[in-house]
């Protein structure tokens, strides 16, 4: 199996994994009322898969460098299909918050391995690999949710959970015997990458520009059905197709990056075009069609910046053996964002405007690009990255 062949059972195996994200979305009201709990605890059911990666993603990182990227994805896969199978069996709520965050372990072993085994395989094309391979998210996200809006009967976790159980024992058998063990010759102690700035000031800047992204994915539809007078259910459905396009912007860092563009000058740029667009998405006074052709340009633009600090990490671990170890940090810190960003600035929102809402936002941008400014790994040509 070629190398190319080899990438995309990784990508594969990643968006069936980011799946688990997406599928029970759908049925946040089945949830509701068959669990007797309210819309936020329904919500936390869907959201607790990334207390793991926000709690453990450095110590998986480390088990990564040192167990063998392979053997740990593999187990992932297989930890959230056993998880994914539970769930098809009708647990109460406190079990399926348990089982979900199990789902959450076994995602943020592949992902954190995932990154490891692409720049094994790219060694001419590593910039463009890992920021296709930053989309897993958002497009396991979204296919999880479609495929979860199909499910039916009186239990659809039952055909979800089975489902997705069948998806990803076959995604690890592909691995298992498509890929071979990548295991770094040294693993150095995991606090070197604790102290080596590089890869702090990068994970940091994955945690700011996660959380911007969700919180201005869950801002959106409440100003502009504030703007427009139209219900949030219909705004939020509005949002979600103007938000389909970022997936091109995942692809642009690495094709900048190897033609010479440098990632700071990327990451400013793209930081201008989205905090411009999104200002004008949700403050100008400009009609509907275009607030969301302007949060479409902000979905592109943004959505670069993740790729772009995929593609940037074998650049910001201390040694080739520690970049488990330094995925982790960065997983970690974007899984804090996530979880952090959407109730901070609606809280902000709700009690100061929609002003002082895209203000924080916005200056979470400048405080990312301050973050990445100082440090020398930007003052390279990255022509030859990965």
């Amino acid at each position: 199996m070629g190398a190319f062949a080899r990438f995309l059972l990784v990508l594969a195996a990643g968006y069936a994994s980011a799946a688990s994200l997406g599928k029970l979305v759908p049925h946040l009201d089945w949830l509701t009322r068959a669990y007797g709990v309210p819309l936020a605890f329904a919500g936390f059911a869907v959201s607790c898969m990334m207390l793991p990666g926000a709690l453990a993603g450095w110590t998986l990182g480390a088990i990564v460098d040192r167990l063998g990227a392979r053997r740990v994805a593999v187990a992932g896969l297989l930890v959230t299909a056993a998880a994914s199978l539970a769930s098809a069996f009708g647990p109460g709520f406190a079990a399926l918050v348990a089982i979900r965050i199990a789902e959450g372990f076994g995602y943020s072993m592949l992902v954190i391995s995932a990154t490891v085994m692409i720049v094994s395989l790219a060694r001419t094309q590593g910039a463009l690999a890992l920021s296709v391979w930053s989309s897993f998210a958002p497009i396991g996200f979204a296919l999880g949710q479609w495929a979860g809006a199909y499910a039916a009967g009186p239990d659809p976790l039952r055909p979800i959970g089975m489902a997705h159980a069948a998806v990803l024992v076959l995604a690890a058998l592909c691995l298992r015997f498509g890929f071979g063990e990548v295991r770094a010759s040294r693993a150095p102690p995991s606090r070197e990458a604790l102290r080596f700035p590089p890869a702090l000031w990068s994970a940091l800047s994955m945690g700011i520009v996660c959380g911007i992204l969700l919180a201005a994915v869950a801002l959106a539809p409440v100003v502009l059905s504030a703007k427009t007078g139209l219900a949030v259910a219909t705004t939020a459905s509005l949002t979600a197709l103007a938000a389909l396009p970022s997936i091109v912007g995942r692809f642009a860092p690495g094709w900048a990056l190897q033609r010479g563009v440098t990632a700071l000058a990327f990451f400013i740029g793209a930081s201008v075009v989205a905090a411009a667009s999104l200002l004008g998405s949700l403050l100008a006074p400009v009609p509907l069609w275009l607030a969301l052709v302007l949060f479409a340009l902000f979905q592109i633009s943004a959505g670069a910046l993740p790729g772009l600090l995929s593609a940037m990490l074998p650049h910001v671990a201390p040694a080739p053996g520690a970049l488990g170890t330094v995925t982790g940090m960065s997983n970690q810190m974007a899984n804090l964002g996530n979880l952090l960003g959407p109730p901070l600035v609606l809280a902000l929102y709700a009690m100061a405007g929609t002003v002082a809402a895209l203000t924080v936002l916005v200056a979470l941008y400048v405080a990312s690009v301050a973050a990445l400014a100082g440090l020398t790994v930007f003052r390279r040509d990255l022509r030859q990255a990965g």
